[in-house]
């Protein structure tokens, strides 16, 4: 008998052990798939497509599924068409508490719109990112940094490209990474390159070249920039040229080369070879060049043509030099990073002044607290009285339905308006209708919180005269039930739809249903002008 009960009891419990088992290695497998992420990218995508989204019944879970599978595309390489699945990352950590998936979160959202080109997107992502990283010397704090300085170079925000980069390269060091030392290095040189300023831009050029832990391709650009800066500002066409056979010899695809070839048309054009130089502009167009590239190749090809006696070409020319000018300009416009630069400045610059004021306000802690007590108790004393209220009311309701035991039929009616005055009086104490008449007077859609809040009050309150209701109609539902205490409390039509989520339409087909459904005495009961007034 008693190995028959053990044997029950098992079955009986078994479904649940499954179910604990089921969401630990749910967790489990997710923590594993996150500790082979950074070594073994492709291994940890193909398990996360293993895993069902739609069985992650838990919020954090789901998360934290959304976070690693975005993180585990993006180092396969794989860009995605929407930002939906990162945003549920987002969602769920916010930007109010510092955690590391949080800060991964934005961080992955911003290398999302990195590769959409979206600079401005990207900019705010990393920057909501930063602050929430617990460790500065996190490579991924670092490497949000570096981000930032690209993405404001690339809208010729010079000062503040370089003050990120400059942070990024502090980290590098410190965490003796030093390929992303270079990295910033570099970028920083082609601010310094872009304003002119070639001493600095070479200086740094040459740190890249004496960095062991360079990439053979970031080498291979600074030849690039290298021969820019020996044209431009040397006049060296000679060791220009030397240093853009280096940058060619290290590419074997001719359709990156577009930038090498618009700069040999401007050493052809420094050198009076107008010929050369109009047909390395022209062969830079078959290649794969940024904007700015072809930009520059149309405004010289229309400078060349009329000398070459191709006079005609020059209305083409201009036409798309004019056409690529506005967009360059487009795509440098500063006004969003700069309001985004800005709020973050400004974000900081009072996080500073807090810490500062908390400093100061320390000698003042003793009277806040006190003050704070005492504020406790005045508010611990009202919700006292309240609910000696609240119970004297309950009460009365016991009182009322004692009566109505023995109570004759011609006085029901009396009786179930004394309830519903109490009913609405036990709302009244209750701690949603300051909310639900707060919106009444000055009316704002309530919240889902707000609307759970209010009808599980009402329907606590109104329980009693409900289920007098529905003894005498049972056919009456739930949500008319609630229609008649909104009723009762003189609610607005607006406040009531928004809180049983109706239109106004269904609202006035729900009424006119009631009356038909109630008999006359319990539709007035609700419905008259001279219900019960809930501020008496």
């Amino acid at each position: 008998m008693r190995s028959a009960l053990h044997r029950i009891l098992f079955l009986l419990l078994l479904p649940a052990l499954f179910s604990c088992a089921g969401t630990d290695s749910r967790d489990h497998t997710l923590s594993e798939i996150a500790q082979i992420l950074e070594s073994n990218p492709g291994e940890a995508l193909s398990r996360l497509k293993g895993i069902d989204s739609s069985s992650l019944k838990e919020e954090r879970d789901l998360a934290y599924y959304a976070l690693l599978r975005t993180q585990a595309e993006y180092k396969c390489y794989i860009t995605p068409q929407t930002d939906s699945l990162i945003r549920i990352a987002t969602a769920y950590y916010g930007e109010k508490k510092k955690s590391l998936q949080a800060a991964m979160s934005w961080y992955s959202l911003g290398c999302l719109y990195s590769e959409w080109q979206d600079d401005a997107r990207a900019v705010d992502a990393y920057l909501k990112a930063k602050p929430l990283f617990p460790d500065t010397l996190n490579r991924y704090y670092i490497l949000c940094n570096q981000n930032l300085g690209i993405h404001y170079l690339n809208r010729r925000m010079y000062a503040p490209s370089l003050q990120a980069l400059a942070d990024c390269r502090a980290g590098a060091l410190q965490i003796n990474d030093s390929a992303t030392v270079s990295f910033a290095d570099y970028h920083s040189a082609l601010n310094y390159l872009y304003q002119s300023e070639y001493a600095e831009a070479e200086k740094l050029l040459k740190k890249v070249l004496d960095n062991p832990r360079s990439s053979a391709l970031a080498c291979n650009t600074v030849y690039l920039q290298l021969a820019k800066i020996e044209l431009y500002k040397n006049k060296d066409c000679t060791k220009a040229l030397y240093y853009l056979r280096l940058n060619e010899a290290g590419k074997r695809d001719t359709t990156a080369l577009g930038a090498n070839y618009s700069l040999r048309g401007d050493i052809c054009y420094e050198l009076q070879q107008p010929d050369s130089a109009y047909y390395w502009y022209r062969r830079s167009l078959t290649c794969q060049s940024e904007l700015f590239t072809d930009c520059w190749n149309y405004h010289q090809l229309a400078e060349l043509a009329p000398r070459l006696g191709l006079a005609d070409s020059v209305p083409v020319y201009v036409n798309r030099y004019t056409l690529l000018a506005d967009s360059v300009r487009a795509v440098e416009r500063q006004s969003e990073l700069s309001t985004l630069y800005s709020h973050h400045q400004i974000k900081e610059s009072r996080n500073a002044l807090h810490r500062k004021t908390t400093r100061i306000l320390l000698s003042a802690v003793g009277a806040t607290l006190l003050a704070a007590l005492l504020l406790g108790l005045v508010l611990l004393l009202r919700d006292r009285k309240r609910k000696v209220r609240y119970m004297k009311l309950q009460e009365e309701l016991q009182q009322s339905r004692r009566e109505s035991l023995n109570l004759p039929d011609k006085d029901v009616s009396e009786l179930r308006r004394r309830k519903l005055d109490i009913c609405c009086r036990m709302f009244r104490n209750t701690p949603s209708a300051r909310l639900l008449f707060g919106h009444s007077a000055n009316y704002t859609p309530l919240t889902a919180a707000e609307r759970s809040a209010v009808m599980k009050d009402i329907n606590d309150s109104f329980i009693d005269i409900m289920l007098d209701v529905k003894n005498e109609v049972p056919q009456v539902s739930e949500q008319e039930l609630m229609l008649c205490a909104f009723t009762a409390l003189r609610c607005p039509s607006g406040v009531i739809a928004d809180c049983l989520i109706l239109s106004p339409t269904t609202l006035r087909t729900r009424k006119f249903r009631l009356k038909e459904k109630l008999p006359q005495e319990l539709f007035e009961l609700f419905f008259e002008e001279n219900t019960p007034d809930t501020n008496s």
